[in-house]
Order: C-alpha cells, then structure tokens, then sequence
C-alpha cells in the first residue's frame, strides 16, 4: 500500500502542542525525569497527598510521544509476564495484593477520566486472553487454576473453541479466558493526565531532555536549559531507562510494532462475530492482540519483538520491514475474512523489559527513586506505581510500599549481559518463547 503512514495512529487522534522547556536553574521539593504515565501519576497522586510539594517534571519531547501514547490501549490488570514466577517468589498472598492493587487502577483511571472530564475513549469491555495452540491452551488453564487460588473463588470460565468464537469469530481461536479490562486511547489518556497535573500546580518542562543526574543530600538533574536542584529525584524514563547508569544492565528497549486499519465499513464488520468489541490478547510472552478504535479501525499489534544491538532507538527502526511482514502474515492467520482490509498506518516503539518480566521500584542512595519494568503491560500498572513511587518519595509505611513491586532485600535485580553477548541472548529468547508457546 503505497500511501501507509509511518506515524503513530493515535497522535493524529489529538492535536498536542508542546509547552516550553527549561530554560533556568530551579530549586524545588520533587523532580521527576519522564512526563509519561509513571512520572505523571507520580506527580498526580503526590499532589494529592501533598498539595504544597513543589513538582517539576522532565520530559524530553512531550507527553504521550513515547511508550505512552504509542501504547495499544489495553487496560488490564497485568502484574508481570510471568504470573508463575512471581508466585514461586513471593507466594500466593503477596501476589494475589499486587493483583488486587492493578485490578483497582482500571476502575480509578475510569473515575479519573470521568472527574478530570478528560474524553480518552475509555471501554469497559473486557477482554479475551486466546490460545491458538495447545501449548497456549495449557497455559491458559494454568492461568486459570492460579487465578482462582489468588481470588479465593471459582475463577473465570476456560471457554472452548467454540464459545470463543462466539465472542470473537476467529479460526485461529481455540480457547480462551474472557479477563476483566477495558479499552483507552493512550495519547488522549497522556495528554488529558498532563493537563490535569499542570491544573494541580505541577510544572512540566517540554522538549528538555536530562543528560545526567548527580545524586546527593540534594540531588541535581542537569539539562540543555538549566539545572534543577529538589530534594527528591524520581527517575520514570521507561524504555531509555537504561540511559542512567544505574540502570545501564537492568533494562533493554524492546520495539514492538502495530498496524491500523481504514475504518471497517458496515459490511466489513458484520463478516465477524465481534458485537462487543473485547480485546483479544493472544497468550503468548511476546503477544499479538487486536481491537477496535472508537472509529471503527481496528489495530492488530505485537508480532515480533525485535531488539537491536547497543540498545538501539532510533526512530528509523520504527519502519522495519520484517515486523510489518509478519505482522500482516498473523492478522491473515486471524482474520482471513478481511482480506480486502487495508492498513493506513504501520509503526513502532520502545518498551522497557526486565529479565524477570515484572516492574521495579525502589530508591537509591542520593535520595533518587525509580520506578520501570512495565514491559508493554504499563496502563494500570503505572496508575498503581504512582501510588508505589507517591509513599516511597514520601517515606510512608503503605500497603503500595509494600506490595512486591519494591526492591529489598528479598527481590533480587536481575542484569542482562553486556554486549554482544546480550544481542545473541535476547534473539536465543525469543525462539525459545516461541518454540515453548507454541508458535514456532
């Protein structure tokens, strides 16, 4: 298709007029290095708990540039890639708290949007964790069984091939688990977040990029435009976390990649049992999911995860044609119906992933904090890591403080390897996920 656009889908849904950046020193209470979900939330419930804290927020472009308003828009109540693991960790209690903290986050960022009159196109319309292969049929069962220990109840239904055609007309489907959750326009919700926490008092400073942070009794961050001096740093920087030293080993972009639709015409849509425009995740590590925007297009997203050598986030890797290729070869396998479907836009972007595929928060000496790991499942977990990094900065003794998230002694950090042997290990997991799930 000659006339696809490489740009980001949901930035054409919402004008975003960048403010100004930084351009003199300054001296303030809290300085947050990112103006994405984490930091925004952050600085949100900070102010909430503490409306005279002066706040001024870093961000190198504007909010909703990066992984935030390039998100797929799925809301869930996703703890980690790797629910079993964090069992194994931490036991069923602890685990079953993180959970019951992110299940809340949907709800709350539905009140917000509708307090803050912020029109995100948020849908509470569930969503389908689909299993195409037995091997991911197996893990949805599991997923199931787990589930309904951590709740204390039944759990939800493992529905067959056939009910989950039901709700979703797919021949690729053979089971699935239908998992509270709903639906945003993720630029919309970032954009609509920033207004909300500059109407509290909070400044954010645009178009300014950090280039280092000096920790100390009071930490500096240092930008092109001037120093700000605070007497807490949190650094929220997501995918180019791995930009701070500290962080150098303990985080590696990730680019994952979408394709949107023309909106699908009436007769387009009636082809597919879809009435109640769920999300559909297939359950895999490195996933493909599909859903509808509020006009009609549907995104088909995921595919592969393709990492790139010395940590490499240049927009041009944003138009990688192997991604787009697989990409379309999937959404055939899916949805054969739609043959005639054309795409109009193709993009990509950076999430930040961790070696054990959970987020991290925590503190540092020098009075900095942190808070990332979201590896692309970030929408209600960053609502729940604000209250997280909000009781860290402020050293309260809370249930968030204290949810399995935070870093201490009993969770250990784990590092990736250095280069090249980090490309090589990255491109070995990846086949192994895909050989394990089935997909290969």
């Amino acid at each position: 298709m000659s006339d696809i656009k490489h740009v980001v889908y949901w930035h054409e849904t919402e004008s975003a007029e960048p403010g100004p950046p930084l351009r003199e020193p300054v001296d303030c209470d809290v300085c947050i290095v990112g103006g994405g979900y984490t930091g925004l939330w952050t600085a949100f419930f900070l102010k909430q708990a503490e409306p005279a804290l002066d706040i001024h927020v870093l961000e190198a472009e504007h909010s909703g540039h990066g992984a935030s308003g390039r998100a797929d828009g799925f809301v869930t109540p996703t703890i980690g890639k790797d629910i079993q693991a964090l069992v194994a960790q931490f036991g069923e209690q602890r685990t079953a708290e993180a959970s019951r903290a992110v299940g809340r986050s949907i709800l709350e960022i539905g009140r917000f949007l509708r307090r803050n009159k912020v029109d995100a196109e948020f849908e509470a319309n569930d969503y389908l964790l689909a299993a195409t292969s037995p091997a991911q049929l197996r893990r949805l069962e599991e997923d199931r069984a787990l589930a309904a220990r951590l709740s204390g109840g039944s759990g939800p239904a493992l529905l067959g091939a056939e009910e989950t055609r039901a709700v979703i007309d797919s021949p690729a489907l053979i089971g699935s688990l239908r998992t509270g959750g709903a639906l945003i326009n993720p630029f919309k919700l970032a954009r609509g977040l920033a207004r909300v926490v500059r109407e509290l008092g909070v400044v954010i400073h645009d178009r300014t990029p950090v280039l280092r942070v000096e920790p100390g009794v009071r930490p500096a961050v240092v930008t092109p435009g001037g120093r700000v001096v605070a007497d807490k740093v949190v650094i929220a920087a997501n995918a180019h976390q791995f930009t701070f030293p500290p962080f150098r080993d303990k985080v590696i972009p990730l680019w994952s990649y979408a394709l949107v639709t023309d909106p699908l015409t009436e007769e387009q849509l009636g082809r597919i049992a879809w009435e109640g425009r769920e999300g559909l995740v297939e359950a895999k590590s490195f996933l493909t999911c599909a859903r509808f925007t509020a006009d009609n297009r549907l995104l088909w997203a995921g595919g592969p995860a393709l990492y790139f050598r010395n940590r490499d986030t240049r927009r041009r890797r944003m138009n990688d044609p192997r991604a787009y290729r697989e990409l379309a070869r999937e959404f055939r396998r899916f949805f054969p119906m739609w043959g005639d479907v054309r795409f109009r836009y193709a993009y990509g972007g950076t999430v930040d992933i961790v070696r054990d595929f959970a987020p991290h928060f925590g503190s540092l000496p020098g009075n900095l904090f942190y808070g990332y790991g979201f590896c692309g499942n970030g929408i209600s977990a960053t609502h729940t890591g604000g209250k997280v990094l909000r009781d860290l900065v402020l050293g309260k003794d809370s249930e968030y403080s204290r949810l399995l998230y935070v870093d201490d002694a009993s969770r250990r950090h784990p590092s990736f390897p250095p280069e090249p042997l980090l490309f090589a290990g990255v491109r070995g997991m990846s086949r192994l996920l895909d050989w394990r799930e089935g997909r290969a």
